[in-house]
């Protein structure tokens, strides 16, 4: 019986880089950092207790800020490209690399792979970014995404001259390229922010702002 878990008070592991001497190593056992998902685990699966634990591995795999991989030429460097960040390399590796391959020999990916372009990150995204924002992606990993969820972690990181107006006006952010932009204006008294869920949100209960009298 195999178990696995993504533990909510997830640790990264050499959060710098990877050392050049590190392989196909595993990490040391740390049972006590998922102790509370192996008790819902027993819960569910009393064999569990009777077969008890007889190998452990723990070993480190890649994130990128939002989970996907980070594919494509790398900006101000020709001829160099980047295939990484895939999270589950069996899972994804074949289809990373086709789509690489093709964009090398053809010049394009032959599939819309935006989603992992590298392009999709600046200089915006550093270390300390990306640090907090993997811990975010990691420790929701099997929830549920709803359509126009803004995740907060790391957030504000770049914002406009006139952020702080907007706010003011019960603006509801949004985030693209690490740059808070108005998503819309909730209504005077109630939170700015969107209730995610599959049906219609309460986005559609926003009101409008005069931008003459932002700009003025």
């Amino acid at each position: 019986m195999l178990f696995g878990t993504y533990e909510k008070e997830c640790v990264p592991w050499s959060p710098v880089e990877t050392p050049w001497d590190f392989g196909l190593q595993l990490l040391d056992p740390d049972i006590d950092r998922i102790s509370s998902s192996l008790e819902v685990a027993y819960t569910h699966f009393p064999i569990f207790h009777d077969a008890r634990i007889r190998q452990v591995v723990n070993g480190p795999f890649t994130f990128a800020p939002d989970g996907n991989p980070l594919v494509g030429p790398v900006r101000n460097q020709p001829g160099q490209w980047v295939g990484c960040g895939e999270m589950a390399g069996l899972a994804q590796g074949g289809g990373v690399g086709l789509a690489l391959a093709n964009w090398m020999i053809e010049g394009d990916p032959g599939y819309d792979i935006w989603g992992m372009d590298v392009a999709r990150f600046g200089d915006w995204a550093t270390p300390l970014y990306t640090n907090t924002k993997v811990k975010e992606n990691y420790s929701r990993r099997f929830q549920i995404a709803f359509p126009n969820e803004e995740l907060p972690a790391a957030r504000p990181l770049q914002t406009s001259p006139i952020y702080a107006r907007l706010t003011a006006e019960n603006a509801v952010w949004g985030v693209a390229y690490g740059l808070e932009y108005a998503l819309w204006f909730q209504r005077e008294g109630e939170a700015p922010v969107e209730e995610v869920t599959f049906k219609r949100s309460n986005a559609l209960r926003r009101r409008w702002v005069r931008c003459v009298n932002l700009s003025a």
